[in-house]
């Protein structure tokens, strides 16, 4: 078997093995010692034409490391950034063993632009290795995917000092920066250093080529091919008389022009029976001997098996030789060859090579052969039957199938058209999504007359729900988005059949904050709730509401209106639309926006609940993303509940830092960081953090997380002691909360936000803050009454210690008062020693002081 089955894709092993090693091959000490060499620095890049071992080279100077190898071999089909990124952890995990499940989570990250939190993960993971390794990608120049080399950038910017890369190239334009080079971390190996010197070139013809040349010959060969190795052989394989001398010595020394002139002798050498199977062949991406007897008649197995020992260019795939490719310049050069002699009979070659492939359960590789013979209707047969497919996240791959169908007949398969738009949108092609969007309109204008109502209704049902689509998730523009829901909902009242979810999106915490936003200019609120509603209604004959209505009650908590909140979240718990597929992208939201709902009743035990019931979901579905966002929540509940050691315990269990590289979809976890921070006294390094969080917010367009982030940041400033500059930062984030009439966001921030807005009232009352976009003091008197006390209490700053400090900080407190030093107050609460710390640097945070004794003397003014 050359064939893997994993949970989403078909891995093709042998393009993770290293290639098989010739019989014999050419010692080339000289270049393993530039290798060895290149492995002080981050990356080397081999890079040369065509035909100058650049693989064999390679491959044997993995075998002799006393390192683990990953190989990966590339071809034309990985430009698809999952397709490549899958195959690329496979090729890690035969170096070093299976990735974490963070990481294979993460992985369900990927889309185009948006590989940050997988490569966070991938390389958080490798930075903890023992031990070096080396990762090899052979024929990096196949890969022109903008976002897999942006990917793999990202990947060398910040790789572990353990990882080594090697990349095999034709060329490397485009991709290598200057600064890298700069700063040392390139080690490259040039056309130059690759081609044979003269004594390498005597020994290719005396110990892999067994020709028994004389001294003069060779050097003449070695002067006129510069060392290029696929010359040597082309030459060798062309040697019969002295006549390929006078003929080869015309032409120009110029790798192309003297390949093809030497592919030519090669070829025209042989008999016309191993020609004509040669050309037939030439069609295969890869072909065994069953399916050469397909495309070249009953002897194509024996001829097959008798190219191989006369070495002509056949590379085996596998262990067992049962699969074999040629050298991709010989292959280049038959298919060429072949469509320029007889372009039909070469469209009825691949369309077999289709039907004998569709047989044997390849259906990609049959789609790639139908549609490189145009034969579309076969194509398109298939792909409408692959749904499941396209929705296990290969919407890369179904954009270039489906690229390659004419406009003219695609638009006669709405299903393929519109899911093939959405595949633009996924792969962010807004401007090539919009001209395919207005071409559907036009059809629409020209031959919807001759329509039944049904196919109207279908057509239209699929233009209106992209539309709606682009319009929310793109333009941003909610206003439209519903009009244009509302209108798909007209036409199709049972929902789309189109692929419109987005399954590679990752696990969140929240839905409604994972949707994207323009900071300040919100959907006015009866319009919001307008639209929640009429996409759950959209979703509901699809049975894929669930989502839609924990989102909606998620929207419900963050303005107070925790009842209705409630019925919302568990509406969404317990409903089934996705119990097959992805079911933790529902209960982990609903669950943890549960929980907080029983917080702000004092309701901890159901609260953690909640959370226990989701992790236990968690850990049965193998949802592996879930435990880090529960564990999370837990943190923070009992953080708030007085508990700060479980927030330390966190933090020093994920491993999470202020320094990490941190992508949009991390915004939760490193929020909660920055709590942390600010609660164990390092108030600069949490600062440092927020702001670099708060542009990633705003870049990523995910308003409420950075409106969290202003609040904290409020916080801070309120603690270092700048109160002027908290009352404006407080004030910012008020004017982006009201137009939604967020209230949560403050409340659950506790009693420090409270003082703030009462200090933030009483400035507004006297006229010292005269912002003329100021929010009205009666939504700030909202946000205060949620605190559970009034306004005028809150402003006057009427509290006890009781209820500013937690329970054990309070006790914490009562021992400083009394005179007790740390090392008694352990003993007697049984606590460890940084635990104690923590409290006591929170206690300082509260009571704005910076010692003991001013933390005594205000506390004591509480109480008095």
């Amino acid at each position: 078997m050359i064939q893997e089955r994993d949970e989403r894709h078909f891995l093709l092993l042998t393009k993770l093995k290293l290639p098989q090693p010739h019989d014999q091959t050419v010692p080339r000490p000289r270049l393993h010692a530039r290798l060895n060499a290149g492995l002080n620095h981050r990356a080397t890049f081999v890079t040369a034409p065509a035909g100058y071992g650049k693989t064999t080279l390679v491959s044997d100077w993995a075998r002799q490391l006393d390192r683990p190898v990953g190989w990966l071999s590339l071809d034309d089909k990985d430009n698809d950034l999952i397709r490549f990124w899958n195959y690329f952890m496979k090729a890690i995990e035969q170096a070093i063993g299976s990735l974490s499940d963070s990481v294979r989570t993460s992985n369900a990250m990927l889309s185009p632009g948006q590989y940050e939190p997988f490569m966070v993960a991938l390389l958080n993971e490798l930075n903890g290795l023992k031990e070096p390794v080396i990762l090899i990608l052979d024929d990096w120049h196949v890969i022109h995917n903008t976002d897999i080399q942006a990917s793999v950038s990202y990947f060398i910017e910040y790789l572990p000092s353990r990882v080594h890369l090697c990349f095999s190239s034709r060329s490397i334009h485009g991709f290598l920066k200057s600064r890298w080079i700069s700063r040392d971390w390139i080690h490259e190996i040039h056309t130059q250093q690759l081609s044979f010197n003269l004594q390498e070139t005597v020994n290719f013809f005396q110990i892999v080529e067994k020709r028994g040349l004389q001294r003069e010959q060779i050097e003449q060969i070695h002067i006129q091919t510069e060392g290029w190795v696929t010359g040597l052989r082309l030459i060798s394989l062309s040697i019969h008389d002295e006549e390929w001398k006078g003929a080869y010595k015309h032409v120009q020394s110029n790798p192309e022009r003297v390949e093809l002139y030497l592919f030519e002798e090669v070829f025209e050498s042989l008999d016309e029976p191993t020609r004509r199977f040669l050309l037939n062949v030439s069609i295969l991406q890869r072909m065994s001997g069953q399916l050469c007897k397909v495309v070249a008649g009953e002897q194509g197995a024996q001829l097959l098996a008798e190219l191989e020992k006369r070495n002509m260019f056949l590379i085996p795939l596998d262990e067992d030789r049962e699969w074999y490719r040629f050298h991709h310049s010989f292959s280049e050069f038959l298919l060429k060859r072949q469509r320029r002699l007889d372009p039909a009979k070469t469209n009825v070659l691949f369309q077999s090579a289709a039907a004998w492939c569709e047989t044997q359960g390849l259906l990609e590789e049959a789609i790639d052969y139908y549609l490189a013979g145009t034969c579309y209707s076969e194509a398109i047969r298939l792909l409408e039957q692959m749904r499941s497919l396209m929705i296990r996240r290969e919407f890369s791959t179904m954009k270039v199938w489906l690229s390659a169908i004419p406009e003219e007949l695609l638009m006669q398969y709405p299903y393929l058209y519109f899911s093939y738009i959405f595949s633009l949108l996924w792969s962010q092609e807004l401007e090539l999504s919009e001209r395919y969007l207005q071409l559907a309109e036009k059809h629409y204008a020209a031959s919807s007359a001759s329509w039944s109502p049904e196919e109207n209704d279908r057509y239209l049902g699929y233009l209106y729900y992209v539309r709606n689509f682009k319009a929310t998730q793109y333009d941003m523009d909610m206003i439209k988005g519903l009009e244009y829901i509302r209108l798909s909902l007209q036409h199709s009242p049972t929902g789309t059949d189109l692929i419109f979810a987005s399954p590679h999106m990752p696990l969140s915490p929240s839905i409604y904050r994972s949707y994207n936003g323009k900071r300040g200019q919100h959907l006015p609120r009866g319009l919001s709730d307008t639209f929640f509603l009429s996409m759950i209604e959209f979703m509901k004959p699809m049975g894929l509401q669930d989502s839609v209505v924990v989102c909606y009650g998620e929207l419900l908590y963050e303005r107070n209106e925790l009842e209705q909140a409630e019925d919302y979240l568990k509406l969404g718990l317990h409903g089934t639309s996705q119990a097959h597929y992805q079911p933790e992208k529902v209960y982990v939201p609903a669950s943890l926006f549960l929980a907080r709902i029983s917080t702000s009743r004092q309701d901890i035990s159901q609260a953690e609940k909640w959370l226990e019931e989701a992790y236990r979901r968690a850990i049965e579905d193998g949802a592996k993303a879930a435990p880090i966002l529960l564990d999370v929540e837990m943190a923070r509940l009992r953080m708030e509940s007085g508990d700060l050691s479980a927030a330390v315990e966190w933090r020093d269990h994920y491993k999470v830092s202020s320094d990490d590289p941190v992508s949009v979809y991390q915004l939760f976890v490193y929020i909660f960081l920055v709590r942390v921070l600010m609660e164990t006294g390092k108030s600069q390094e949490a600062w440092a953090l927020s702001e670099r969080l708060l542009q990633i917010a705003v870049k990523g367009h995910r308003p409420m997380d950075a409106l969290e982030i202003q609040v904290l940041q409020a916080m801070m400033l309120q603690v270092l002691d700048k109160p002027q500059q908290a009352l404006l930062k407080l004030e910012e984030a008020l004017i982006f909360a009201k137009p939604d009439d967020y209230i949560r966001v403050f409340v659950d921030k506790g009693y420090l936000v409270a003082q703030l807005l009462g200090e933030y009232v009483q400035h507004r009352q006297k006229g010292n803050i005269r912002d003329k976009n100021a929010p009205s003091l009666a939504y700030v008197r909202r946000i205060l009454s949620a605190f559970g006390g009034t306004a005028e209490s809150s402003a006057q700053g009427k509290a006890t210690l009781e209820k500013l400090l937690t329970p054990r900080e309070y006790a914490i407190f009562r021992y400083m008062e009394e005179g007790m030093d740390n090392p008694a107050i352990v003993e007697s609460l049984g606590i460890g020693m940084g635990t104690l710390k923590a409290h006591i640097n929170r206690i300082y945070s509260k009571l704005q002081a910076k010692n003991r004794v001013e933390a005594i003397t205000r506390g004591q003014e509480f109480q008095g």
